[in-house]
């Protein structure tokens, strides 16, 4: 940063490019006066007044004003920091003894982005803000970590609480996710996959009902007529494989198809189908009925109904696996309540056990309910106006994708959109800017960039700055790893911090190679059975040795 003196007033800048050009022969210098060749490209940003820093600039330097370089006392009064959300993070890269911090306000209300390429950072940065938050006073703050991959259920300790689809620890709850949630056309992609026209309605119109039915056990029904295949409403995903599946495997023995020609009735609840006389073709009996053909449809849902790895959406517990009437012992406030309302700022939704054909519909599940709950929380003290929250997408380029329109991205779609409106805020972090949706990108008010080294990613991260500070993206392949530069709403000027190291990493941090390549002597061979079983009953090792210990 540079410093450039105008009288009572000090300018400040960037210097984002320094150079040197040859001195063209036809230039002589005056007697006693060198000619310098070397320049530099400076943005402005802001100016100070005595001790007093103000963003923008109302005068300009002129020829042969000098420019000097900023001292740590004048860097201090640029970050003197008087927002009572300042958030610390790190450091300022070109001074130790500067705290860099953010405005954590600004920083959910406006959205945010943290981009970096693999091992650049980008799990520890997370790490660090999840770690201010809870130990900078904000007890009461709600933030809801959506992790695909795992990495942060050790790293928020204490400050968190942790729900996983395939617990590998004690203190780690089971993570539910209701089927009976979903919209009507994602509960069908997540259960049966695509349809005919003619039969999504005909299925359509039964959920309908169901739902209707079912609505009635509630503590507080709604008008059956205000109930859509659509409304949250919980109903029995067996009874409705073993009602769609009888309509296709039952035959008769007369033609009037009135008598069925049953040999065993099935059970819903063990997903048994009932078994039948095979029809045969021609005059004689027995007689098939008609057929909506989904055979294959069928076989899938059974199939996912019965996977473990599906099991936190589609058998979701004791509490919310509805009977065969559509009762639940808990309703959706108790699953809110138990995500972002207990005593702890942070809640980490670990997803690393679910399938991954159903985490774009399971992500886009969960925060369409959690920002619809607390958007008709209105103004209730738990409404997300009273008390914001923070949503952070991992991985966001895999479920928020440039061109896609799967669940999960309309939900982000609707949150960059809308969320700011009504107190909840998005924080995407991914390591390909590029495949990232633009339209959620141009929505997030602040950057944090760590090192990148791919030229499109580079392009991209360029493309979302102000026209005046696109130089600096010429900085980030040369970034070490944990720097960052942060740009927007949530910080005074355009920084390079220096971010620490949080104190207990995500699981997404470089292993220790050194101490795992000396071990002597190496792991037991029986190691590798246990690792076979975890992955054929998509368990993790960690939880079947817990399982082990405890018999």
């Amino acid at each position: 940063m540079v410093r450039i003196p105008l009288g009572y007033t000090h300018l400040y800048g960037i210097c984002s490019q320094v150079g040197a050009a040859a001195i063209p022969n036809s230039v002589v210098s005056e007697p006693g006066k060198e000619i310098d060749s070397r320049w530099m490209t400076v943005t402005l940003f802001g100016e100070a007044i005595g001790d007093e820093f103000e963003r923008g600039v109302s005068q300009y330097p002129t020829i042969d004003d000098e420019v000097h370089i900023a001292t740590t006392p004048e860097l201090a009064v640029i970050y003197s920091e008087s927002s009572a959300a300042a958030l610390a993070v790190g450091h300022l890269a070109a001074a130790r003894s500067i705290p860099a911090t953010v405005d954590l306000a600004t920083l959910v209300s406006r959205h945010s982005v943290v981009v970096g390429s693999t091992g650049a950072g980008k799990s520890n940065l997370v790490a660090v803000l999840l770690e201010s938050i809870a130990e900078q006073g904000y007890s009461s703050a709600r933030v809801l970590v959506i992790d695909p991959h795992g990495e942060y259920a050790d790293a928020v300790g204490d400050n968190g609480a942790v729900f996983s689809a395939s617990p590998s620890a004690a203190r780690h709850q089971q993570l539910y996710v209701p089927y009976w949630a979903l919209p009507f056309e994602e509960f069908v992609a997540a259960t049966m996959g695509e349809l005919s026209p003619q039969n999504s309605a005909d299925i359509r119109d039964m959920v309908r009902r169901r739902r209707q039915d079912a609505a009635r056990h509630l503590n507080t029904p709604p008008e059956p007529t205000y109930v859509t295949a659509d409304t949250p409403i919980p109903f029995s995903a067996k009874g409705l494989w073993f009602d769609l599946n009888e309509f296709e495997i039952r035959t008769y023995d007369d033609m009037m198809l009135t008598t069925p020609a049953v040999i065993s009735l099935g059970d819903p609840e063990t997903l048994t189908p009932s078994e039948y006389l095979p029809y045969e073709p021609g005059s004689k009996a027995p007689f098939k009925g008609t057929s909506r053909l989904i055979a294959r449809q069928l076989d899938m849902m059974r199939h996912r109904l019965r996977d473990t790895r599906f099991a936190f959406l589609l058998e979701p517990g004791v509490d919310y696996t509805p009977d065969a009437d559509g009762r639940t012992n808990a309703d959706l406030d108790e699953l809110l309540s138990s995500w972002v309302g207990h005593d702890k700022p942070v809640t980490v939704l670990d997803l690393s056990g679910a399938a991954a054909d159903v985490l774009p519909l399971v992500i886009g599940t969960v925060l369409r309910l959690v920002s619809d709950g607390l958007y008709w929380a209105g103004d209730l003290p738990i409404g997300s106006r009273a008390q914001p929250l923070l949503i952070v997408l991992e991985e966001a380029h895999l479920f928020v994708r440039e061109g896609d329109s799967s669940a999960a991205h309309r939900a982000v779609d609707k949150i960059a959109k809308e969320g700011r409106k009504h107190g909840v805020g998005l924080m995407l972090v991914t390591q390909r800017p590029t495949d990232l949706d633009s339209t959620a990108l141009s929505q997030c008010g602040t950057m944090l960039a760590l090192r990148l080294t791919n030229q499109a990613d580079r392009s991209r991260v360029a493309a979302a700055l102000p026209d005046e500070l696109t130089d600096l993206v010429s900085l980030l392949p040369a970034l070490r790893t944990g720097e960052a530069i942060v740009t927007g709403e949530a910080v005074k000027v355009p920084s390079r911090f220096r971010i620490r190291e949080a104190r207990h990493k995500p699981i997404g941090s470089d292993p220790d190679l050194a101490t795992g390549w000396r071990k002597d002597p190496r792991p037991d061979p029986s190691h590798y059975t246990s690792a076979v079983v975890a992955w054929r009953t998509s368990t993790t090792a960690a939880a079947l040795a817990a399982e082990e210990e405890v018999l």
